[in-house]
Order: structure tokens, then sequence, then C-alpha cells
């Protein structure tokens, strides 16, 4: 049935639906390139279990190395429509940066769709905290800066992008240790002339997620801004900001700060090597975006200009930075394992590496 406005005319169709004429899929032809299943069969060795990367809630990820040379990695999914397939192929399709993951095209087969991209050989940020010692403060807070990029992009874009689900598992390292942010099937656009966008289903990780967006339904660039500061109390104290524990009971690891950024500075990861100056303005800044007022956060824009600025100011980089000790790593309960795969709302996924 179509839907109709308060006036009673018919609402405007969605941007896509004119071009998207299902089942084919031939509108998405338009926007980018189709690859033939056979090649990524090749390019995989049959999807052989050697060539998995990972696994995700809505499919497999597998590493590749196409018939031109070019490395890439493949995303199968088993359900096209909850796994976000339109979402990634429209969004990494129309809005390409630097700082955003490279989508080279897809391919079909039968009702299974593949999603191919460039290969990420530096591993997620998550990862990379849990078991890089030379992944310190500097490399650390480069990654969030490419991050605040990428985002800062799809915000100042017209239609607005929501990713929907920003975390460190979702920020991807190149060789030369360039952090992509990755995993769109949550995205969704905005109208274009709306800043904020009411959604049916809020979805996202818990601990990462805006409690105002997750209570609302509401998604605007500042419930991004909560998730990108929960990305920067991650990587100032290697701790993830939720740990499930066995009998389910979730530990959220930042609730007892409160705003205080002493208690903060009592959490710094000493694995990371931070500069004291550093870390207090790091660690303040990620108390700004993750502020219970939406109006008290920063646009990522302005994390930007700040991220940028202090990595280049020498003055914040001095003073002895604690030497880690033996109880450092990551404090978390025996038994309890990160929250990576609760969902805030009904739908989320892992990302492709």
């Amino acid at each position: 049935g179509s839907s109709t406005r308060p006036g009673g005319g018919p609402s405007p169709p969605p941007f896509w639906a004119a071009r998207m004429i299902p089942p084919t899929d031939a509108a998405l032809n338009r926007l980018s390139q189709e690859f033939l299943y056979a090649d990524l069969s090749a390019a995989t060795g049959g999807f052989s279990a050697a060539a998995r990367l990972g696994e995700g809630t809505y499919g497999t990820v597998f590493s590749g190395v196409l018939r031109d040379g070019t490395e890439v990695a493949i995303k199968a999914l088993a359900s096209p429509k909850e796994g976000g397939f339109r979402e990634e192929v429209e969004v990494l399709s129309r809005f390409r940066h630097p700082n955003l993951v490279i989508l080279m095209g897809f391919a079909r087969n039968g009702r299974e769709r593949y999603l191919v991209y460039e290969l990420l050989p530096g591993g997620d940020v998550n990862s990379r905290l849990s078991r890089d010692p030379t992944f310190t403060w500097r490399p650390r807070l480069s990654v969030v800066l490419d991050a605040a990029l990428g985002l800062s992009h799809l915000h100042g874009s017209r239609p607005q992008v929501f990713h929907r689900d920003v975390k460190t598992q979702n920020i991807l390292m190149d060789r030369n240790g360039t952090g992509k942010v990755a995993d769109f099937g949550l995205a969704c656009l905005a109208q274009p002339n709306q800043d904020r966008l009411a959604v049916t289903q809020t979805s996202g990780t818990i601990g990462y997620a805006d409690p105002l967006y997750i209570r609302t339904g509401v998604v605007t660039e500042k419930s991004e801004v909560y998730s990108l500061g929960m990305v920067l109390l991650e990587v100032l104290t290697g701790r993830p900001p939720a740990l499930q524990h066995p009998n389910g009971r979730i530990e959220y690891q930042f609730d007892h700060i409160n705003g205080d950024l002493k208690r903060l500075f009592a959490m710094v990861d000493r694995r990371g090597r931070w500069p004291n100056e550093m870390a207090k303005r790091v660690g303040g800044l990620a108390l700004q975006c993750t502020c219970e007022h939406e109006a008290y956060r920063p646009s990522f824009v302005d994390i930007v200009k700040q991220l940028r600025a202090w990595l280049r100011d020498e003055s914040l980089q001095q003073g002895e930075p604690q030497p880690p000790g033996p109880a450092d790593g990551n404090p978390q309960h025996p038994a309890a394992r990160e929250a990576h795969g609760g969902q805030a709302g009904a739908a989320g996924r892992a990302a492709y590496a």
C-alpha cells in the first residue's frame, strides 16, 4: 500500500524506489560494478576455509585475489535483506572518501549476494588494542581522527548519511595504519533537507549506541558522535564500553566515571604510553562526546579540528607516560567477554574483517 501524507496526497517514494526493480537489483548495476560469481569463487579457492577471514551475524568474509591480482575481501551474505546488501551498495557507491572502505562491486548467485571490498590487512581497531603492543597512543589517536574524517564527510553530505553502528570493530586499517569506516549494512539516509531521521527499529551495539537514540528512535549526527566518544574512551583505557557476563548480565565499564576526569584518568591504559596532557585532552573530549545532553556534544567537524591540532602539538606529547605495568591489559572479568554480539536494537552485523 502506498503511504500518504497527513494532507492526503501520496508521500514521495524513497530516493532509490524509482531505480530499484526487485528482484533483479537492476538499479545497482548503474551504481556499482557487478562481478561474476565464478570469478569470486575462483578468487577464494571455492570460498575455502583457508580463505575465511571471519564470521558475522549475516554472513562470512573471505579474502581473495582477483584474476588481475587485486587482493579483496568478499562478504558472502546468506540473508541479503537483513544483511544490509542494498544499504552497503547505495551508500558506498554514492559516498566516496579516503576514510571510508572502498566497495569495488557486488555479485549474485541465486538468492545469495556478495560484496567485494578492498582488502584492509591492518585489521580492526578492537583487535589491535588487544593484540598489538606497538599500537600505542599516536597510532590509536590517528585512526580515531581518520574515522572522524570519514564520519564528518557522511554528515556533511546532502542527503546526510547515518552509519548507526560506529564501534572499534567497524574501524578497519590498511597496511599503513590509515583508518577506514566499514560495515554500512545499517546505514540510512535522511531526507535532503533534514538533519535527523526517525527509525522504526533502533539498532547498533550495546555500549556504543547512544541511549537517547535507543529511547527516542531518532538518529542525529550527535548520536553518532556519542558512539565515537565511546571509541575514544576505548582507545584511551583499553577497555570496551560493555562486557557481557556468562549469566547474561551486562557491565558498562564507564558508568561510574560520571563525567569525572580524575576517575577516567585512573583508567588510562598504560600499554598506550599516553603522555599525561594528551590523555587529559582526549579524556575531556570523550566525556564531551558522551554527554547525556546532545546540545553539549561537539560536531564531527569540531572533533576533527581538535584531534588534528593535538596530534601536531608537540607540547602535548611531553611528560613521562606511565610504563606498562603487569596488571595492565584488558581488565576483564575472566569469564566476561566484550558485549560485541549484544545488539542494542534488533538488527546488528559484524564488520567485514
